[in-house]
């Protein structure tokens, strides 16, 4: 049943005071802003290009080599240090308490030795 006034016409409901939606103030971009942007965005799809085929490749290793370490652990130093641009490095296996070489990619042989 619908409430009426006094002049038996339905009575209007009140709305509830809401607060307004404000619109976020609009920022124009420069030129220069954009295309730094775009070089950020670039850069980082190209960073993650690398790693996705870094990935795929020791992938592909281990499932050539079921079973075989040496081949992934080539597979994963050589990645490492192309995407790092390291001019060598080492990899190590923790086994037993203590560290070993498990492979080696342009070490100078001073290192090696020690």
């Amino acid at each position: 049943m619908q409430r009426r006034g006094g002049s038996g016409q339905p009575v209007k409901r009140r709305r509830t005071a809401r607060p307004k939606a404000r619109k976020a103030p609009i920022r124009h971009a420069s030129t220069a802003n954009l295309r730094d942007k775009l070089d950020e965005l670039t850069r980082e799809l190209d960073e993650a290009r690398e790693q996705q085929t870094a990935t795929s490749e020791v992938l592909q290793v281990i499932s050539r080599s079921p079973g075989e370490l040496e081949p992934v652990f080539q597979a994963m130093l050589g990645n490492a240090t192309r995407i790092c641009q390291a001019q060598f490095g080492a990899l190590f296996r923790y086994e037993n308490g203590a560290f070993y070489p498990a492979t080696w990619a342009g070490v100078p042989q001073a290192l090696a030795e020690f």
